[in-house]
Order: C-alpha cells, then sequence, then structure tokens
C-alpha cells in the first residue's frame, strides 16, 4: 500500500485497509490516504540527514532526498499531494527552522503506477549549505544480496496499523528480503530485473508519509541514497511493519539528468566520491513525463493495497 499522507484537518485519517490479493482482491497498489514514520524506528538528531526532504502539499505529504542544490527525488504517487513545498535540513517539518522552498515543477516517471514509483522535483531556488546526497551506481550493488542492512528515514507514522500523526524526522535498519524483488508481492514487472527491491519486516519498516524517502547504504565513501520509498507488499496483515517495496536509483538516474538537466554525484564505488553526466537518454519505457492535472486527479482514489507511503498531512 502506498506511503503517502493525505491532508488532515486537526485530525488523523482513518488506516488504510489492506486487501489480500486472492479471492478476486487485487494486487496492485493505489493511491493511499495516510501518513506514518518509520515504524520500529527512532528520533533523527539534528544534522544527520540534513538531505531528507519533507514534500509537502494542500493534499497530503511525502518524504524525498535532495540529489543537487535545487532537485528532490521523490514517489512517483506523490504527484497527487500537489506539492507546492519543500523542508529541508529539518527534523521536524511544523517545527521553526530548516530551509523552505517552493516547487517549481514535479514530474514523475512515465507510468509511474506501473513501473518506476519516482519523481522529480524541481525546486524554484537551491538549498544552501546542504550537501546533495551521492546516488547509488550500478557498482555499488555488487554485493547486494538478501540480508544487506539497509537505512529507512522519513517523516511517516510510526504504528503498524497505519494511525496516529507524525511531522518528526525518524529512521531504522532493515534487512534486505529480496534483493532484486522477483518473489511477487506486489513487484513490478516493468521494473525487472533489479529495479526494485523488498526490505523490512520484523517490526522495521517503513510507513504512510514515507513515501520517496531515502533508503540509504553505508558504503566505503559514506551513505549513499540506493533507493526511494515506495509502498507495502500485496496482501499484507498490516499497512505497516512487513516489509517494503523500493525503487532502486541506479537504473533512474539517465532519465532523471534527462528530465531535469542537472548532474548528479554519484558513488564511484572506491571510497571516493565522483560525479558523472549521464548520456541523457531516458530509462527503458521513459518518454513524455506524468503529473499535472492528470496526476493530480489520481490523489482522489483509495485503493486497497496501494502506493503506500504517502500520509495523511498534520495539520500545520
Amino acid at each position: 500500500m502506498p506511503r503517502l499522507a493525505v491532508l488532515l484537518a486537526l485530525t488523523a485519517a482513518p488506516a488504510l485497509a489492506s486487501a489480500s490479493p486472492g479471492a478476486g482482491g487485487s494486487t496492485e497498489p493505489e493511491l493511499g490516504t495516510i501518513s506514518e514514520p518509520v515504524v520500529g524506528g527512532s528520533m533523527v538528531p539534528p544534522g544527520k540527514w540534513p538531505d531528507a526532504v519533507a514534500v509537502l502539499g494542500p493534499k497530503g505529504a511525502c518524504s524525498g532526498t535532495l540529489i543537487a542544490p535545487d532537485v528532490v527525488l521523490t514517489a512517483g504517487h506523490c504527484a497527487g499531494i500537489a506539492a507546492n513545498e519543500v523542508v529541508v535540513d529539518t527534523t521536524n517539518y511544523n517545527a521553526s527552522g530548516g530551509q523552505r522552498r517552493r516547487v517549481a515543477k514535479l514530474t514523475a516517471f512515465p507510468d509511474y503506477r506501473t513501473s518506476y514509483d519516482v519523481a522529480v522535483v524541481v525546486l524554484d531556488e537551491p538549498i544552501e549549505d546542504v550537501a546533495p546526497r551521492t546516488v547509488a551506481s550500478k557498482c555499488t550493488y555488487a554485493s547486494f544480496s538478501a540480508d544487506t542492512m539497509v537505512r529507512l528515514v522519513g517523516f511517516g507514522l510510526t504504528q503498524t496499523d497505519g494511525g496516529g500523526t507524525n511531522t518528526s524526522l525518524r529512521e531504522a535498519m532493515a534487512p534486505v528480503l529480496d534483493p532484486d524483488c522477483s518473489g511477487g508481492n506486489g513487484c513490478r514487472d516493468a521494473a525487472s530485473p533489479d529495479g526494485e527491491f523488498v526490505a523490512g519486516g520484523g517490526g522495521s519498516d517503513s510507513c504512510f508519509g514515507d513515501s520517496g524517502g531515502p533508503v540509504y547504504l553505508d558504503t566505503a565513501g559514506g551513505p549513499v541514497l540506493i533507493a526511494s520509498v515506495s509502498r507495502g507488499l500485496a496482501g499484507a496483515e498490516q499497512p505497516c511493519g512487513g516489509a517494503g517495496i523500493y525503487v532502486r536509483t541506479d537504473k533512474l538516474m539517465p532519465w532523471i539528468e534527462a528530465t531535469t538537466h542537472r548532474s548528479f554525484t554519484t558513488d564511484d564505488c572506491t571510497g571516493e566520491v565522483g560525479s558523472e553526466n549521464f548520456s541523457g537518454e531516458p530509462a527503458d519505457g521513459a518518454g513524455c513525463s506524468a503529473g499535472g492535472a492528470s496526476s493530480l486527479a489520481l490523489a482522489a482514489i483509495v485503493g486497497p493495497l496501494g502506493l503506500r507511503r504517502r500520509r495523511a498531512r498534520a495539520a500545520v
């Protein structure tokens, strides 16, 4: 199910139902409506993840990662919140502090509902004094396997039933369960092979409001952005807490650069940080962008099990 949040007027939105794919139930995620922080995690101290971003709009809240001074990576289904503002370098987007910027443009990956669930947000002004996060390259995944530990970071909720409210940044360590997302559970054929992976379980998970948020991998050169939060597993008993599906960044960088006309710092897998200019050729299936009014209309869709991590935004 999606991990995004929909705007709350002083009360929390109800938890999404979690339907099993059996007996006629759909396994394809749909847009959700709630909010939650990382389940089973802990509060993030100030300054630890300044590149973790709150992505806010009148219809909800998501998370994201600063990957260039004026570019944020988030989830494709977060187009549904009509994002108009981001907050960078904060541990509570509902408090003072942090850097706020207006959204100049949000572009979702073509067919993001059935392929790569990502979007890029271009800001009206660059962020100052915060280093954009280094992004994983293909070589970053050379030893990526089951039981690899990744860091889940976001502004989502903490309850496994998807209830409550939260505006604080949290993190949790989670094991990779299915490194190439080949085991079903809502993995997408259009993102195969190796476009997604499954991680979490045992109480460590992302949840509503974590949609689009960073998944970090510790490397010799420091933590790199290895994926972004997409959704929960199809047929899960609880909306959150079981495990989640995450979209790998390496295959998307050509599309991201072609869409934003920016260059990005990528992991060179030597323990040093390298800068790479991509060819500008979009990834397979890329073409026209999704977003705008057509994407915002999707916010009204509430499916039984969907793009799990967008959340209902707490009152500001």
